[in-house]
């Protein structure tokens, strides 16, 4: 009975009932109409009788055959195409063997025919999306003769030229090393001629009479290759690298030239695709690239634009097989340099998000906190790179200990970002200690900075590379710019303790004994402390006398070309501002005779009257007549009086500085300031 009784159940094959479906329970059927579940609780025993859905299988032979089919109209419509037939609905075979053997004859045939024809314009079935002409492989210039072919060059001066190069010139750039078996003008020349060219041009003193010839040809080779060409390979990005790393000619305003050789580094490493390029890079190739992410990230802090190459896993990889390379000793000065200048960076983007509208930062103890980080995180660097650097060679030790001071700068300058005092009463980070505290170490590491750079050997000038000299140009500015917020800080003091003083920053139209105060006591003594700490006419002067390394034998003009003779004008011209600039917010002269009056006098000849003054609409680059900027500059009153009222009372900011019988007086606003020091900030 039992046994029967199991047989039956099995054999009933249904849907489950309604009841054990609600309570997602198990429905085994005990009978027609009653399941065990139900019968055990003593439930209702419901079934629903559903009609059931019939899969519906697809003719899986029949869909091959279509897609097939399909498959061999498509190939042979390609196969036509190339072959320059005509396709019509009436010319595809119906047959489907018959359309496969043509089709695939077809696209034989057109292969032979594109070969032979060894067309470049034809169509690539397997270029993957590519549109257009493939790149050259060839350069344009290829076979035209040389510097050396020309005469302008022998094979001996060539040679001696690149072993320089190789020995004293790659420990301070080692992104681009030359190995034994390319250190041959020969090699060079043929292989690599752009680096050839850089490498000559690179070495070569600033006077020396092919100069302006090789700019010439190395630009030629950049517009007709590298820009009408589209030419694309390591060699091309080596030599753009080695040509930004010594940039010195021609100097001009914004350096148009150099940061387009810039922007054209990380085009080609992107083209070549050094970034995301599968498989191991090549020794060379990791140098390449790293050299461009640091090219990249050098120079935009000085001129204000933002950064072409971000740092990505790539580079931090190459930069650990640079720390473990035994290659060339250079390798291990390569990581020092990225982990540093990525730093800088760093601190820069953070602080470029905290600006207001008009590029100032308030909020004190937000940039207290991001300070104080940022000052454990260089201490942190601080001790990686010490033991990184120990293995560096030791004539690289000056410029790294101008970086140092550099990544300090880049923490702290956020306190000359409102170098105006605000004009309420209320505390704020213009006026608060920490700001002055912030504003001290400017002074310091810019100071110390310039002190790091004169302490260069001098027959190791020529080696620093442009991006020193951006560094360079940058402690130039900040040091005095945090002289004259330090001073302004004293005298807002010194006002606030005597409520009846005029203000140091008076415009009003009397006469210019009325517009100044003149600080005294404590207030007096803490101003000569920082014109003494500062020192910044001295260390000027003695800059000034190490550049005469770098622009000997130059001409009055040709140093108008060079970066760093219109870098020593710039220098000039800012020399002759300082002390004025003092008086103006002092009232009282605390910094004496400038040391350069005598070594770089400006023209005061009538027939020189022209180019002094435009020399000095350069420098000044603002709203005010050129001959009387001359006449500030030069220290002369040819205009053979003082100012008008009129024109002090419209000057926002003005201060009356009145130097004098012998050199009269002349407007001098925050305005004049700032463009002098953004001029000599662009050191172009």
């Amino acid at each position: 009975m039992n046994q029967s009784s199991g047989i039956h159940r099995s054999r009933i094959k249904r849907r489950a009932c309604v009841t054990c479906t609600k309570a997602k329970s198990k429905c085994e059927p005990r009978t027609d109409n009653l399941c065990q579940r139900c019968a055990r609780l003593g439930k209702q025993c419901v079934y629903l009788d559903l009609p059931e859905r019939k899969r519906r299988r697809k003719d899986d032979d029949g869909r091959v055959d279509a897609l097939e089919s399909r498959i061999e109209e498509l190939t042979a419509q390609l196969s036509a195409i190339r072959s320059g037939q005509t396709i019509t609905a009436s010319s595809i075979s119906q047959d489907e063997t018959t359309a496969a053997t043509g089709s695939s004859a077809s696209l034989q045939e057109a292969d032979h025919s594109a070969a032979a024809d060894g067309n470049a314009d034809s169509l690539d079935a397997e270029s993957d999306g590519y549109h257009g002409r493939p790149p050259p492989t060839t350069s344009i210039l290829e076979g035209i003769p040389d510097i050396v072919d020309r005469g302008f060059l022998t094979t001996a001066e060539a040679e001696a030229l690149i072993a320089r190069f190789a020995s004293s010139f790659v420990p301070n750039f080692p992104f681009v090393v030359l190995p034994p078996s390319q250190r041959s003008a020969h090699h060079l020349r043929r292989r690599e001629p752009l680096l050839f060219l850089a490498v000559v041009s690179a070495v070569v003193p600033s006077a020396h009479p092919l100069r302006k010839l090789l700019a010439d040809e190395i630009m030629q080779h950049v517009t007709s290759r590298v820009v009408a060409g589209s030419e694309r390979n390591l060699g091309l990005l080596r030599a753009l690298l080695v040509l930004c790393a010594w940039y010195r000619y021609p100097a001009q305003r914004g350096n148009v030239q150099l940061v387009l050789l810039m922007d054209l580094c990380v085009t080609v490493a992107y083209d070549l695709g050094l970034h995301r390029k599968r498989g191991v890079l090549t020794m060379d190739e990791q140098r390449a690239l790293l050299g461009t992410y640091w090219v990249s990230t050098s120079l935009p802090r000085v001129i204000n634009r933002p950064t072409a190459m971000t740092r990505s896993k790539r580079i931090d990889e190459c930069c650990d097989n640079m720390a473990s390379s035994t290659e060339y000793p250079s390798d291990r000065c390569i990581r020092p340099m990225i982990l540093t200048q990525s730093f800088i960076s760093s601190v820069d983007a953070s602080f470029k998000g905290l600006e207001d509208e008009d590029g100032a930062l308030h909020q004190e103890s937000l940039i207290k906190v991001m300070v104080g980080a940022h000052l454990r995180q260089f201490d942190a660097l601080k001790a990686t790179l010490d033991e990184e650097l120990s293995k560096c060679p030791d004539y690289t030790a000056n410029t790294f200990r101008c970086t140092m001071h550099y990544a300090n700068m880049a923490i702290r300058d956020t306190a000359l970002n409102d170098e105006s005092l605000p004009s309420s009463a209320e505390p704020s980070f213009a006026t608060s200690p920490f700001r002055t505290s912030l504003l001290w170490h400017l002074l310091r590491h810019s100071k110390a900075l310039i002190d790091a750079y004169i302490a260069i050997p001098d027959a190791q000038m020529p080696q620093i590379t442009v991006f020193t000299l951006a560094q360079l140009c940058a402690s130039l500015v900040i040091l005095p710019r945090s002289v004259s917020a330090l001073l302004k800080l004293i005298a807002n003091k010194h006002n606030n303790n005597n409520p009846t003083a005029p203000s140091s920053s008076s415009s009003s139209s009397s006469s210019s004994s009325a517009n100044q105060i003149k600080i005294r006591g404590d207030s007096l003594s803490e101003a000569q402390a920082v014109i003494d700490e500062a020192d910044y006419l001295h260390v000027v002067a003695r800059l000034y006398d190490k550049f005469q390394v770098l622009i000997e034998g130059l001409s009055a003009q040709e140093k108008g070309l060079d970066v760093a003779g219109t870098l020593c004008c710039h220098m000039g011209i800012l020399a002759s501002w300082y002390a004025p600039r003092v008086k103006a917010i002092l009232g009282v002269d605390l910094v004496g005779r400038n040391p350069l009056a005598d070594v770089n006098p400006l023209p005061a000849g009538r027939e020189d009257a022209a180019a002094a003054a435009a020399a000095a609409a350069t420098a000044v680059n603002i709203g005010v007549n050129a001959a009387t900027a001359a006449q500030h500059l030069s220290g002369q009153n040819v205009g053979g009086g003082e100012l008008l009222d009129e024109q002090r009372g419209f000057v926002p900011g003005a201060y009356y500085y009145a130097g004098g019988a012998e050199d009269g007086g002349y407007l001098f606003n925050d305005e004049m300031w700032s463009s002098i020091l953004e001029n000599l900030t662009s050191f172009g």
